[in-house]
Protein backbone atom coordinates (compact mmCIF):
# COMPACT_ATOMS: atom_id res chain seq x y z
CA UNK A 1 0.00 0.00 0.00
CA UNK A 2 1.23 2.97 -1.32
CA UNK A 3 2.26 5.42 1.73
CA UNK A 4 -0.06 8.51 2.72
CA UNK A 5 3.02 11.14 3.50
CA UNK A 6 5.11 10.12 0.20
CA UNK A 7 2.03 12.14 -1.04
CA UNK A 8 2.40 15.26 1.35
CA UNK A 9 5.63 15.94 1.09
CA UNK A 10 6.48 18.90 -1.17
CA UNK A 11 9.56 18.40 -3.45
CA UNK A 12 10.40 21.86 -2.18
CA UNK A 13 9.95 24.74 0.43
CA UNK A 14 10.16 28.55 -0.61
CA UNK A 15 9.35 31.36 2.04
CA UNK A 16 8.59 33.85 -0.71
CA UNK A 17 8.21 34.47 -4.47
CA UNK A 18 11.92 35.99 -4.14
CA UNK A 19 13.30 32.45 -3.51
CA UNK A 20 16.10 31.09 -5.69
CA UNK A 21 14.58 27.94 -6.38
CA UNK A 22 11.71 29.36 -8.33
CA UNK A 23 13.25 31.77 -10.29
CA UNK A 24 12.52 31.03 -14.37
CA UNK A 25 16.40 29.87 -14.61
CA UNK A 26 16.01 27.56 -11.52
CA UNK A 27 13.16 26.51 -12.63
CA UNK A 28 13.39 25.50 -16.32
CA UNK A 29 16.93 23.82 -14.88
CA UNK A 30 14.16 21.43 -13.28
CA UNK A 31 12.21 21.34 -16.50
CA UNK A 32 9.66 23.17 -15.34
CA UNK A 33 7.71 25.46 -18.11
CA UNK A 34 3.99 25.96 -16.55
CA UNK A 35 2.78 26.72 -12.70
CA UNK A 36 -0.07 25.90 -11.69
CA UNK A 37 -0.71 28.49 -8.66
CA UNK A 38 -2.87 28.23 -5.93
CA UNK A 39 -4.60 32.05 -4.68
CA UNK A 40 -5.25 32.63 -1.52
CA UNK A 41 -2.28 33.32 0.76
CA UNK A 42 0.21 31.89 -1.81
CA UNK A 43 0.13 35.04 -4.83
CA UNK A 44 -2.35 37.40 -2.44
CA UNK A 45 -3.29 37.55 1.17
CA UNK A 46 -6.84 35.97 2.09
CA UNK A 47 -9.92 37.98 0.35
CA UNK A 48 -7.62 40.65 -0.20
CA UNK A 49 -7.53 42.29 -3.53
CA UNK A 50 -3.59 44.01 -3.46
CA UNK A 51 -0.99 42.47 -5.59
CA UNK A 52 2.39 42.73 -3.53
CA UNK A 53 5.44 44.31 -5.89
CA UNK A 54 7.42 40.86 -5.23
CA UNK A 55 4.49 39.21 -6.81
CA UNK A 56 4.48 41.44 -9.65
CA UNK A 57 8.14 41.22 -10.37
CA UNK A 58 7.76 37.24 -10.31
CA UNK A 59 4.98 37.41 -13.17
CA UNK A 60 7.25 39.62 -15.13
CA UNK A 61 10.09 37.64 -14.85
CA UNK A 62 8.17 34.45 -15.83
CA UNK A 63 6.32 36.03 -18.20
CA UNK A 64 9.84 37.20 -20.15
CA UNK A 65 11.02 33.43 -19.35
CA UNK A 66 7.87 31.85 -21.34
CA UNK A 67 7.12 30.18 -18.06
CA UNK A 68 3.33 30.00 -18.11
CA UNK A 69 1.41 29.97 -14.97
CA UNK A 70 -2.12 29.67 -14.16
CA UNK A 71 -4.17 30.30 -11.18
CA UNK A 72 -6.43 27.56 -9.92
CA UNK A 73 -8.48 27.99 -6.58
CA UNK A 74 -11.15 26.42 -4.26
CA UNK A 75 -12.37 29.74 -4.00
CA UNK A 76 -16.49 30.60 -4.98
CA UNK A 77 -15.75 34.33 -5.29
CA UNK A 78 -15.25 34.18 -8.93
CA UNK A 79 -15.66 37.68 -9.41
CA UNK A 80 -12.80 38.04 -7.18
CA UNK A 81 -10.81 35.55 -8.75
CA UNK A 82 -11.83 36.99 -12.10
CA UNK A 83 -10.45 40.59 -11.09
CA UNK A 84 -7.32 39.38 -9.67
CA UNK A 85 -6.64 36.99 -12.67
CA UNK A 86 -7.30 39.80 -14.97
CA UNK A 87 -4.58 42.04 -13.39
CA UNK A 88 -2.38 39.85 -13.48
CA UNK A 89 -2.95 38.63 -16.79
CA UNK A 90 -3.38 35.04 -16.22
CA UNK A 91 -5.78 32.71 -16.74
CA UNK A 92 -7.57 30.53 -14.20
CA UNK A 93 -9.50 27.92 -13.05
CA UNK A 94 -12.31 28.44 -10.04
CA UNK A 95 -13.80 26.16 -7.56
CA UNK A 96 -11.61 23.10 -8.23
CA UNK A 97 -12.15 21.31 -5.20
CA UNK A 98 -8.81 20.07 -4.09
CA UNK A 99 -7.21 17.60 -3.37
CA UNK A 100 -9.61 16.69 -6.10
CA UNK A 101 -7.29 16.26 -9.97
CA UNK A 102 -9.97 17.74 -11.77
CA UNK A 103 -9.09 21.16 -11.74
CA UNK A 104 -5.42 21.00 -12.24
CA UNK A 105 -5.93 18.99 -15.66
CA UNK A 106 -8.18 21.92 -16.69
CA UNK A 107 -5.01 23.88 -15.66
CA UNK A 108 -3.10 22.49 -17.92
CA UNK A 109 -5.25 22.02 -20.76
CA UNK A 110 -5.27 25.99 -20.65
CA UNK A 111 -1.61 26.26 -20.92
CA UNK A 112 -0.88 23.23 -23.14
CA UNK A 113 1.56 22.04 -20.32
CA UNK A 114 2.25 18.04 -19.12
CA UNK A 115 3.07 16.73 -15.83
CA UNK A 116 6.68 16.20 -16.56
CA UNK A 117 7.27 19.95 -17.22
CA UNK A 118 4.40 21.09 -14.84
CA UNK A 119 4.79 22.10 -11.10
CA UNK A 120 1.85 23.47 -8.48
CA UNK A 121 2.54 25.81 -6.09
CA UNK A 122 0.28 26.73 -3.21
CA UNK A 123 0.11 27.05 0.80
CA UNK A 124 -1.17 23.97 1.72
CA UNK A 125 -0.08 20.23 1.80
CA UNK A 126 -3.39 18.65 1.78
CA UNK A 127 -4.94 20.23 -0.98
CA UNK A 128 -2.45 22.08 -2.97
CA UNK A 129 0.77 19.34 -2.82
CA UNK A 130 -1.53 16.03 -2.08
CA UNK A 131 -3.62 16.89 -5.35
CA UNK A 132 0.17 17.71 -7.45
CA UNK A 133 1.73 14.72 -5.84
CA UNK A 134 -0.91 12.48 -6.83
CA UNK A 135 -0.46 13.89 -10.32
CA UNK A 136 2.87 12.88 -10.63
CA UNK A 137 4.00 17.00 -10.66
CA UNK A 138 6.69 18.88 -9.05
CA UNK A 139 5.29 20.58 -5.66
CA UNK A 140 6.30 23.81 -4.33
CA UNK A 141 5.40 24.59 -0.93
CA UNK A 142 5.46 28.04 0.42
CA UNK A 143 6.06 28.36 4.14
CA UNK A 144 4.80 30.16 5.87
CA UNK A 145 1.98 31.12 4.15
CA UNK A 146 1.12 35.18 3.41
CA UNK A 147 -1.02 35.68 6.22
CA UNK A 148 -2.43 33.81 9.05
CA UNK A 149 -5.78 34.99 8.38
CA UNK A 150 -7.65 32.32 6.97
CA UNK A 151 -11.12 30.22 6.58
CA UNK A 152 -12.25 28.83 9.57
CA UNK A 153 -11.66 25.12 7.87
CA UNK A 154 -8.90 25.85 6.67
CA UNK A 155 -7.44 27.29 10.36
CA UNK A 156 -8.75 23.89 11.74
CA UNK A 157 -6.59 21.87 8.93
CA UNK A 158 -3.41 23.96 10.07
CA UNK A 159 -3.40 21.86 13.30
CA UNK A 160 -3.13 18.76 11.32
CA UNK A 161 -1.27 19.91 9.08
CA UNK A 162 1.31 21.05 11.39
CA UNK A 163 1.14 17.41 12.77
CA UNK A 164 2.00 15.53 9.60
CA UNK A 165 4.86 18.10 9.52
CA UNK A 166 6.08 17.64 12.39
CA UNK A 167 6.11 13.17 11.92
CA UNK A 168 7.64 14.39 8.43
CA UNK A 169 10.48 15.90 9.88
CA UNK A 170 10.90 13.09 12.26
CA UNK A 171 11.34 10.35 9.56
CA UNK A 172 13.82 12.47 7.68
CA UNK A 173 11.21 13.32 4.52
CA UNK A 174 10.59 16.81 5.31
CA UNK A 175 12.66 18.98 2.48
CA UNK A 176 14.67 21.56 3.25
CA UNK A 177 14.42 24.52 0.96
CA UNK A 178 16.75 23.32 -1.98
CA UNK A 179 15.91 19.45 -1.13
CA UNK A 180 14.48 17.38 -4.27
CA UNK A 181 12.74 14.58 -3.27
CA UNK A 182 14.32 11.58 -2.57
CA UNK A 183 10.54 10.90 -0.16
CA UNK A 184 8.83 11.22 -3.44
CA UNK A 185 10.40 8.25 -5.59
CA UNK A 186 7.77 5.80 -6.42
CA UNK A 187 4.80 7.92 -6.00
CA UNK A 188 1.25 5.58 -6.33
CA UNK A 189 -0.25 5.42 -9.31
CA UNK A 190 -2.83 8.31 -8.96
CA UNK A 191 -5.84 6.33 -10.27
CA UNK A 192 -5.26 3.52 -7.46
CA UNK A 193 -8.70 2.87 -5.56
CA UNK A 194 -6.83 3.42 -2.02
CA UNK A 195 -5.86 6.98 -3.23
CA UNK A 196 -8.92 8.24 -4.68
CA UNK A 197 -10.31 7.33 -1.41
CA UNK A 198 -7.96 9.02 0.45
CA UNK A 199 -8.20 12.28 -1.39
CA UNK A 200 -12.33 11.81 -1.81
CA UNK A 201 -12.50 11.30 1.79
CA UNK A 202 -10.52 14.77 2.25
CA UNK A 203 -12.56 16.37 0.22
CA UNK A 204 -15.93 15.16 1.69
CA UNK A 205 -14.79 16.08 5.18
CA UNK A 206 -14.00 20.11 3.71
CA UNK A 207 -17.32 20.04 2.43
CA UNK A 208 -18.85 18.60 5.13
CA UNK A 209 -17.12 20.95 7.50
CA UNK A 210 -18.49 23.70 5.21
CA UNK A 211 -21.95 22.76 5.10
CA UNK A 212 -21.63 22.51 9.15
CA UNK A 213 -20.87 26.33 9.43
CA UNK A 214 -23.31 27.23 7.02
CA UNK A 215 -26.18 25.86 8.76
CA UNK A 216 -24.75 27.27 12.24
CA UNK A 217 -24.53 30.94 10.61
CA UNK A 218 -28.30 30.65 8.98
CA UNK A 219 -30.64 32.97 10.11
CA UNK A 220 -33.16 30.59 12.50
Amino acid sequence: MPSLWKLLTPTMIVESVKDDAIQPDQLKARGVTAIITDLDNTLVPWRHYEISPGVVEWLAKLEVAGIKICIASNTVHTERLQQLADTMRIPFVDRVVKPGTGGFWRSMQKMGSQRENTAVFGDQIFTDMLAGNRMGLTTILLRPPLSKEEFISTQLVRYVENYVIRRLRARGQWPAAEAVAAALEALPDPRSAWVRAVTWGSTLSFLGGLVALWRWKRPR
